[in-house]
């Protein structure tokens, strides 16, 4: 990428969501929605895998279910979504800072949120953070 800067954009700009694997959506969605009074905000279905977004106040939860089923335990979070504004440039700081990325490119997702943008990659003691950046 090659930025060569130090301040050349991009901002983390608060927590997006939670992401969190489960055994099957539908239960996990009835259980906030109908017993936590959290609101269903958004599903997508990409393959194999079901998401569905919960947000009560600020707080957002996104259910994931693997119908692969992966070796990643239900019930434990999978990642911390930042949001972010100016992703590309964010990253390209990072990578010269040597931050490895588990992905290697930025995804832009049509399928999420009409064009969301995302990549992820580890903090210094293995927690899985994304970048998300909206439309």
């Amino acid at each position: 990428m090659g930025c060569n800067c130090e301040n050349c954009g991009g901002i983390v700009t608060g927590l997006h969501h939670i992401g969190v694997h489960v055994r099957n959506a539908r239960v996990s969605e009835k259980f906030y929605v109908e017993d936590l009074g959290f609101e269903k905000t958004h599903e997508f279905v990409n393959g194999p895998t079901t998401l569905i977004f919960v947000k009560a106040g600020s707080c957002i939860i996104e259910l994931i279910e693997n119908a692969n089923k992966d070796d990643r335990p239900v019930g434990t979070i999978d990642h911390i979504a930042m949001e972010v504004k100016d992703i590309e440039p964010f990253v390209c700081r990072l990578t010269e800072k040597m931050v490895k990325f588990d992905t290697g490119v930025i995804a832009k997702n049509d399928w999420l949120f009409g064009g969301a943008k995302n990549i992820f990659f580890k903090g210094p003691d293995g927690e899985r953070i994304e970048f998300f950046e909206m439309p």
